[in-house]
């Protein structure tokens, strides 16, 4: 090596010196680290920025008269008995029926109240009338009720199903009319009316309400097995009941041609009332009346008496 040559490597090695005195050094870690070891494990902390905003609207079905009023009993009930669903989803509707028959029956018939009956009495051959008369018949052709006047006979009467000595009319008993105007020269005139009966009568009576049904209607001929008129009938009932007197004490009377057979129906109306309302076994009595003397076609009768109903 000549002397230039050694000048020059000593250049080299100085120009090397500067070079890497003059890098950074390297990062000391908090945590040495072995070799062949991989690095510790590493925990990133952050704050989650999502928010969640859940707004629950309420679930409505608006109903009408025309809408639940189709006709089709079967499509009613099956609305009317829908309950709304427990628990985490209030705002939907549950397709089970109510644990019990709470729900109101708006395709039932009601029974009859006062004015049980009106009467459009019309005089045909148009006479000049003094006096006219309306008598109501019971099914042996005995005057029941007896409605009179002077005069034009009247556009209408009604009647709130009471005879002349104040009692109830039987329910399911076949009553018919007669009507009869007196002209100024003292001739009468007679039109005899068709027969009907009334198979259903809400009324009071003292401190009482009583619904009354016909035998016939409420259970099959001879027996104890009530019949779907039965039903709807006694279901009718509840659904009063339920809403006017929810306190009241309750009363079934029960007329049948025997003794026994009075009692077993009497025990089959409590018992329906009983599941219907969600009452007590002991909060309804009963009560069996035997009438031999019925008519065997009526069936005789029920009727359920809501005690100390007078001002309500």
């Amino acid at each position: 090596m000549t002397r230039n040559d050694f000048r020059g490597f000593r250049i080299i090695a100085a120009g090397a010196c500067l070079l890497f005195g003059s890098a950074p050094a390297p990062a000391v870690t908090e945590q040495e680290t072995v070799p062949d070891q991989g690095l510790p494990e590493m925990v990133v902390e952050a704050e989650n920025q999502v928010l969640q905003d859940i707004v629950k609207s309420t679930f409505e079905v608006a109903l009408s008269a025309a809408i639940i009023d189709t006709f089709f009993t079967d499509f009613d009930e099956a609305v009317l008995e829908i309950s709304p669903v427990e628990g985490l989803q209030p705002f939907l509707n549950n397709p089970r029926d109510l644990h019990s028959d709470q729900a109101p029956h708006c395709w039932l018939r009601d029974p009859a109240q006062p004015p049980v009956v009106t009467f459009f009495p019309e005089d045909p051959e148009g006479h000049q009338a003094r006096r006219w008369a309306l008598t109501v018949t019971d099914f042996r052709g005995a005057p029941f009720r007896h409605f009179e006047d002077k005069g034009q006979p009247p556009g209408q009467v009604a009647w709130d199903g009471r005879g002349d000595l104040n009692e109830m009319l039987q329910v399911g008993y076949p009553y018919s009319y007669v009507f009869s105007v007196t002209d100024k020269g003292t001739n009468t005139y007679n039109y005899a009316g068709i027969s009907f009966r009334i198979p259903a009568v809400d009324y009071r009576e003292k401190n009482e309400r009583r619904l009354e049904f016909t035998g016939d209607e409420v259970f099959q001929k001879g027996g104890t097995l009530l019949r779907d008129s039965g039903r709807g009938w006694l279901t009718r009932a509840a659904d009063q009941i339920r809403k006017d007197h929810p306190y009241s004490p309750l009363k079934v009377v029960v007329q049948a041609e025997n003794k026994r057979l009075a009692q077993d129906r009497a025990k089959v109306v409590a018992e329906f009332l009983v599941g219907c309302m969600l009452l007590s076994d002991d909060w309804i009595k009963v009560e069996a009346v035997a009438k031999p003397d019925l008519r065997s076609e009526m069936d005789g009768s029920v009727s359920i008496r809501v005690e100390h109903a007078a001002g309500v």
